[in-house]
C-alpha cells in the first residue's frame, strides 16, 4: 500500500511539472528582437502581438541592428 503512495505522488509531480518544463523550454528556443531582449514590457509585447510590436518598435530595431553591424566592422 505504502508503495502505491509513492508511485501516486511520483505520478503528480511528473503530471504537474511537464507542462511547466516544456514551456520554458519552449521560451528559451525563441530569439526576441534586440529590444525586446532587453526590455520586460517589450518582451511581453512581442510575445503577446508581434506583428504590434513590428509596428511600434520594428524601425527602433532595423537601426540598432545596423549599428551593432558597424560597430563590429570598424572594431578590429
Amino acid at each position: 500500500m505504502e508503495r502505491y503512495q509513492y508511485i501516486i505522488v511520483l505520478l503528480f509531480i511528473v503530471i504537474v511539472f511537464t507542462p511547466i518544463t516544456w514551456q520554458a523550454i519552449q521560451r528559451r528556443k525563441l530569439n526576441p528582437p534586440p529590444m525586446a531582449s532587453h526590455d520586460r514590457k517589450l518582451y511581453r509585447l512581442w510575445r503577446s502581438d508581434p506583428s504590434a510590436y513590428e509596428r511600434q518598435y520594428g524601425d527602433m530595431d532595423k537601426h540598432y541592428r545596423q549599428a551593432q553591424k558597424q560597430k563590429n566592422q570598424t572594431t578590429p
